[in-house]
């Protein structure tokens, strides 16, 4: 079944919040201070057919006076081609082609979640900018970051990120002997549950961790009333989509970017 592109791509707007927005005829310009580009970028909000050089102008100069490059977010279900024929006239670099994935719940679906160790940080009574939010924000990026062995401090735009969303939303890391294993977001936001962050530690992987704790999101989510599971993945992360699909989610479109 699919989901529609519009209501998908909204949930994940308000899930994954920019700190600053602007709408700009059909795109929505988003700005994070840098971190990750679907935060900091312009995204189209409705069907675009072509794309001007003002246009482009425009969107450079609201980037350029924020200290960013200009950056181009192109979902396939409502940018038509002639729109990245054009920033690729401006020399638009081409990066990062990404799956949308999603499926509905069902209302009596169970999953082998309650298998795990997983330690589930619920965040629902916690409002977004409360000192409760920050307290769960930073446990659990400090976790999310030793997960990844980053070996260097959180971007602070990432922690403002995370302290900024709110909708109804749960940190989960899973264990292992008092050490973070594996660990992931997810937000609810119009119904829907947006899964983020998904990072397995290299030296637990291939154990089942991150299917189950995904599952475990999943049954948080469906037990306050979600509809649908969606989430964005790298189309070249062949291990993740393959998790993905057997959690049932299904492409739904695409997306790339065009960098200035």
């Amino acid at each position: 079944m699919t989901l529609d592109p519009h209501e998908l791509e909204q949930a994940a707007f308000d899930a994954w919040p920019s700190l600053e927005s602007k709408d700009l005829g059909a795109w929505r310009l988003r700005c994070a201070n840098g971190y990750t580009k679907r935060a900091n970028s312009a995204n189209a909000i409705a069907e675009i057919d072509t794309l001007r050089d003002a246009q482009i102008d425009e969107v450079q100069h609201f980037f350029a006076r924020r200290g960013l490059p200009p950056i181009f977010r192109l979902a396939s279900f409502c940018t038509r081609p002639a729109v990245d024929d054009a920033l690729a006239d401006r020399g638009y670099r081409f990066a990062d082609l990404s799956l949308v994935m999603a499926r509905p719940l069902g209302k009596t679906e169970s999953s082998a979640a309650s298998r795990t160790a997983a330690t589930l940080l619920p965040m629902a009574l916690t409002g977004a900018g409360t000192p409760e939010r920050h307290q769960q924000v930073e446990g659990w990026l400090a976790a999310y970051q030793a997960i990844q062995h980053a070996g260097v401090s959180a971007h602070p735009a990432h922690r403002d990120i995370l302290a900024a969303i709110e909708g109804d939303c749960a940190f989960m890391l899973q264990l292992q002997n008092g050490q973070p294993v594996c660990c992931g977001l997810g937000v609810l936001s119009a119904g829907l549950l947006g899964l983020f962050e998904i990072a397995t530690d290299a030296r637990f992987r291939r154990q089942g961790l991150a299917r189950h704790l995904c599952e475990s999101l999943i049954d948080w989510a469906r037990t306050r009333g979600a509809q649908g599971v969606y989430l964005q993945v790298d189309a070249a992360n062949h291990s993740a989509i393959r998790l993905y699909e057997q959690l049932g989610l299904r492409r739904q479109y695409h997306y790339w970017y065009r960098i200035g």
